[in-house]
């Protein structure tokens, strides 16, 4: 009677003990409801930069937001600064407000060899705090104060699509420099689409009285902001014109630009000179 009277005894601390432990084990469900709303960002074209958003929503507070990206080999990924560059958060604050939506925001890089969509996984990290007073109610144990770390992911497509327009467009047609003068003058461009590497410019054939040099001694000249015309941005080039033994009037100069896109290519340009 008495090994049976123990058993029940155990098995009566065992039940105990496991009615006891539920509250516990659902104490860090994650209510929120945080939650992606795009499935697909905006299209992107092979070898191009741009940044892109994923809309979130929830049910209830998330705060202390932070989103990273996965991409598929290639495809580079960039956060913004504002936070050190290593993830990135939401628009209006690092909490995403109940029954509200905001948006995370990310730049990437699409190699020219990428031509097809492909997936990114996004996994965000975030803090509930219950409520707007900070206690979590969790039925059954009362008022818990501490705050549940929790993360959700979501996959979304990036399109890509074929570049249309052409690569690049020149916005400066013309220079006018003064007679005599020795000085720097900038060309402008703007990008295409997609971004091009080593994106040089010379002039060719020069009329008699003109000199030219680039920066450092180079034997071209790059963009003002390093190497590369970003897609859809305007930089310029600088050359130095020597128009002291030009005579005053109006001269079409032939320039060679080259870039690096899919492959390298170089295609001619103009540019009127007008000394005045």
């Amino acid at each position: 009677m008495r090994s049976r009277a123990v058993l029940v005894a155990a098995l009566g601390a065992l039940l105990a003990g496991s009615l006891g432990a539920a509250p516990t084990a659902t104490a860090d469900v994650d209510k929120t409801g945080a939650r992606a709303l795009t499935t697909q960002t905006a299209p992107m074209v092979p070898g191009q930069s741009a940044w892109l958003s994923v809309v979130w929503t929830a049910d209830r507070n998330a705060s202390n937001w932070s989103t990273t990206v996965t991409a598929p080999p290639g495809v580079t990924v960039t956060y913004p600064t504002t936070r050190g560059g290593s993830d990135t958060s939401l628009y209006g604050s690092d909490t995403l407000v109940g029954s509200t939506r905001d948006f995370t925001a990310f730049k990437l890089s699409v190699p020219y060899s990428q031509t097809s969509s492909f997936p990114i996984t996004l996994t965000s990290t975030y803090t509930d705090t219950c409520g707007d007073n900070g206690q979590c109610k969790e039925q059954g144990i009362g008022n818990d104060d501490k705050a549940r770390d929790h993360s959700t992911t979501a996959t979304v497509t990036v399109p890509v699509q074929p570049a249309t327009g052409p690569a690049f467009t020149q916005a400066t047609s013309t220079l006018t420099v003064a007679a005599g003068s020795n000085d720097f003058s900038d060309i402008a461009f703007t990008g295409g689409q997609a971004d091009l590497a080593d994106f040089t410019v010379r002039f060719g054939a020069l009329p008699p009285g003109l000199a030219v040099a680039y920066p450092g001694d180079a034997p071209a000249s790059r963009p003002s902001r390093g190497a590369a015309l970003t897609g859809g941005t305007t930089d310029h080039v600088s050359v130095r014109l020597d128009a002291t033994a030009l005579p005053p009037g109006s001269y079409t100069v032939p320039l060679v630009i080259t870039y690096t896109a899919a492959a390298p290519r170089t295609v001619p340009g103009t540019v009127t000179l007008v000394v005045r």
